[in-house]
């Protein structure tokens, strides 16, 4: 048993070696292409993360794994957080969010009702803002940098629990550690994950209950489904499009479900009703708006069938949709067809119908983005088995 653990570290040590030399690469990359000193905040991330393989012990690799996410993410989500164009004009969201977490509830009438992470990053700027004042670079295009910062730190907090949770769902259809990796990394560096992580949008909460959702059918996890169902309403509205695939897919008895959909929409209309009288507004018109959303459909559809269209689907997982080659191969498609639950199709419909009803394609279709990473891990250990080599083997 000693022999065996004195192996496992020599390993992890190794491999710590190994991660050092690419997170100075890619750090390195970042500096040299953007702006520099944007990512001086995260070097430390991936010291921790890469200094922290070398600690045996099972029980630290979800926190390093989250720790690798956090790390994958940081970089690129400060960079657009730095640079970003903070037109409210072209992203209204921003503006209703940051509103938000200042406490000024004159929003749409769609968004102002999703508070949860607006409100976390007030409580982060809270904290911070006597330091953030000081050191805010006179270059900063936004119009609050401690605030945006407490959303960027908010949310790519919660970019990184989805890297984990997408993990541990590759880890459940069986695929290895170093395939599991591989399809987190394909979520983490998809184009809309930076957006997610760096601005102060709340996409990143309703991303992480989808994750929580997919994962949960899977284990058969009911205290995760009741987290998800609870967490839900209060991250997008649409999350109503959602509770269809818990209803019919989770394994928990239909009336114990009804319930918990019963006391999380009893709660948030309470809320909402409150939320409502106490800054006098309308509860109809909130309700008119969202149903306003069908009207979408068809100029949706018609951007849908475009190259404009097929411009947004692609340009949301850019290179790794080149992995969808090697679907030209016959076992690959049977490989994918076994592992693929119908869970998974009925959810690609539930992504259609999100996107069909949104303004942004690309940005509702990144929500499927956790289900390819799930594809792509196959593909992954499929083609190291394909080839033969031992990479991808776990212990």
């Amino acid at each position: 048993m000693l022999a065996r653990n004195m192996h496992m570290l020599e390993w992890k040590q190794q491999l710590a070696s190994i991660l050092i030399h690419f997170t100075k690469l890619f750090y390195d990359t970042l500096y040299h292409s953007y702006v520099a000193g944007t990512n001086y905040f995260f070097v430390q991330d991936s010291l921790i993360f890469t200094f922290g393989f070398c600690m045996p012990g099972k029980k630290n690799k979800y926190l390093l794994v989250w720790f690798l996410s956090l790390a994958i993410v940081l970089g690129p989500a400060y960079t657009l957080f730095d640079n970003y164009n903070y037109d409210f004009v072209e992203n209204p969201d921003i503006e209703t969010y940051m509103g938000l977490a200042s406490f000024d509830f004159d929003q749409s009438p769609v968004r102002r009702y999703r508070v949860l992470v607006p409100f976390a990053a007030a409580g982060v700027n809270f904290i911070l803002s006597p330091i953030l004042d000081r050191v805010q670079p006179w270059t900063f295009p936004g119009p609050d940098f401690s605030l945006g910062f407490s959303f960027l730190l908010v949310n790519s907090i919660l970019v990184a629990l989805c890297g984990l949770l997408v993990f541990q769902l590759c880890q459940q259809f069986g695929i290895s550690v170093p395939g599991s990796i591989l399809g987190s990394l394909s979520f983490l560096t998809c184009r809309w994950t930076a957006y997610a992580a760096g601005l102060p949008l709340v996409d990143s909460l309703y991303l992480l209950v989808i994750i929580m959702v997919l994962l949960a059918i899977k284990t058969r996890r009911d205290s995760l489904i009741i987290l998800a169902i609870m967490l839900g309403p209060w991250a997008k509205e649409s999350f109503i499009f959602i509770a269809p695939l818990i209803f019919f897919f989770h394994p928990m008895k239909k009336g114990k479900l009804l319930f918990w959909f019963v006391l999380s929409g009893a709660i948030v209309f309470s809320f909402r009703y409150a939320f409502d009288q106490l800054n006098g507004f309308s509860a109809s018109e909130s309700i008119q708006k969202d149903l306003g959303h069908f009207d979408q459909i068809g100029p949706s559809l018609q951007r849908l069938f475009s190259f404009h269209g097929l411009y947004e689907i692609l340009s949301i997982i850019g290179l790794w949709g080149a992995g969808f080659l090697l679907l030209i191969k016959k076992e690959f498609r049977i490989s994918l067809k076994q592992l693929t639950p119908v869970y998974f199709y009925f959810f690609l419909g539930i992504v259609l119908v999100h996107a069909l009803l949104s303004y942004d394609l690309a940005r509702m279709f990144f929500l499927a983005t956790p289900l390819l990473a799930v594809w792509y891990g196959k593909f992954a250990d499929d083609l190291v088995k394909k080839s033969g080599l031992q990479f991808f083997q776990d212990e």
